[in-house]
């Protein structure tokens, strides 16, 4: 055997080799061919566990990058039911012609019912179901999930393009209540006396309408608080007027300064700077609030001297702090979370107040609530900054 067919002998030896160990892309499954599962929503009835998915056609997603499509992308819901919520799921994939992908949930809701049961058991299957991630949307919601999930955005956009699965940039316009990723609640939620809580989202047909019809669509109502993996109770957007002036994620946020029943003017309220303080006593622990804000006018109705706008504006806003803190006591719910901050600064005090006694805080646990307000401008008329 000469030279040359030793090495060709030699090369297609090691050629065979190769390709018996390579695995290359048998088991490949084309994206075309697997079913991306957008939102999960779990609902409880008859002491079963309902589950809904939401399916959107991510095709007309890339589209959107060059033309806009020429009709609405479809939405497919799947219903399954059963005692455990992994017998739920399975009742889906009994009929789902394809696999169906986790890895891209964006949004849980849960239901009002399903929050009176125990909630550390009914989302035990998020906990440890590998495929779907922590930093999803999370909501929960007294409507029909299965209305809820069908609910479409404007024009032909995609599903995608609401705040089920997209809330923040909406919230950045108008800041009242924080949007919450599943990780948040469990953090939150997971010290003993702790108290987390879930936006609640309904379908609205107040304010848009497509041509002549009336146009169903998302919108936050209120939140649901949680503590110990239950429910406490829900509070309406209007009762947690306050809340948003003790969150400093808030962006921006409105206010109204009326008197008379007419309004006067109306500014908008930016980046709070919140300090609260636990004052502990024998008898109870009382806290101070401070917050400052900057302010600029959107539109003036009536004349009125910087003073008085300012000192109206505190007003309101403690007024609203104080509304909400009593709305939050009257369901036995912490929703400034003042409990955390007691056991970050004193734990022993923390740990009398909250684990002997079913709910630590009365109407009279708030002592002093202290307000700053800078004036920074009146829309294109600029006033020259100075703190009242």
């Amino acid at each position: 055997m000469t030279i040359l067919k030793l090495r060709r002998f030699f090369l297609i030896s090691i050629l065979t080799l190769f390709s018996l160990v390579l695995s290359g892309c048998w088991n490949i499954k084309e994206i075309q061919d697997i079913y991306y599962v957008a939102a999960l929503g779990i609902d409880y009835k008859d002491e079963k566990y309902i589950a809904y998915v939401q399916l959107l056609d991510f095709s007309n997603v890339a589209k959107l990058e060059g033309a806009r499509p020429d009709k609405q992308p479809p939405i497919w819901i799947g219903r399954g039911e059963g005692i455990t919520m992994t017998e739920a799921l399975n009742q889906l994939y009994k009929d789902a012609q394809q696999r169906l992908f986790w890895g891209h949930v964006s949004t849980l809701i849960l239901s009002n019912t399903l929050l009176e049961q125990d909630i550390k058991s009914s989302i035990d299957f998020i906990n440890r179901y590998r495929e779907i991630r922590y930093n999803i949307q999370f909501y929960a919601t007294n409507e029909s999930i299965e209305d809820v999930l069908k609910t479409k955005s404007f024009f032909t956009l995609s599903g995608l393009s609401t705040i089920l699965h997209e809330p923040n940039e909406s919230y950045k316009q108008r800041s009242y209540i924080q949007p919450i990723q599943f990780f948040q609640f469990i953090r939150d939620s997971n010290p003993v006396g702790q108290t987390a809580f879930i936006p609640s989202i309904k379908i609205s047909t107040e304010n848009w309408k497509e041509e002549d019809k009336k146009a169903p669509l998302l919108r936050n109502d209120g939140a649901v608080f949680i503590r110990n993996n239950h429910l406490q109770g829900w509070l309406s957007e209007s009762d947690l007027n306050g809340l948003r002036w003790i969150d400093e994620k808030t962006v921006r946020s409105p206010l109204w300064i009326v008197e008379d029943d007419q309004p006067v003017v109306s500014i908008v309220l930016e980046k709070p700077k919140v300090r609260i303080t636990p004052v502990i006593t024998n008898e109870q622990v009382r806290y101070k609030i401070n917050v400052s804000l900057q302010a600029g006018i959107n539109e003036k109705l009536k004349e009125i001297s910087e003073n008085k706008l300012v000192a109206n504006t505190k007003k309101i806003i403690r007024d609203e702090i104080l509304k909400t803190f009593e709305k939050g006591v009257e369901i036995n719910s912490d929703v400034y979370r003042l409990g955390e901050i007691l056991y970050r600064e004193n734990p022993q005090r923390w740990n009398q107040e909250i684990k002997e006694k079913p709910f630590f805080l009365n109407k009279d646990s708030i002592e002093h609530i202290n307000i700053q307000v800078k004036l920074v401008n009146s829309g294109k008329l600029k006033y020259q900054e100075s703190h009242y």
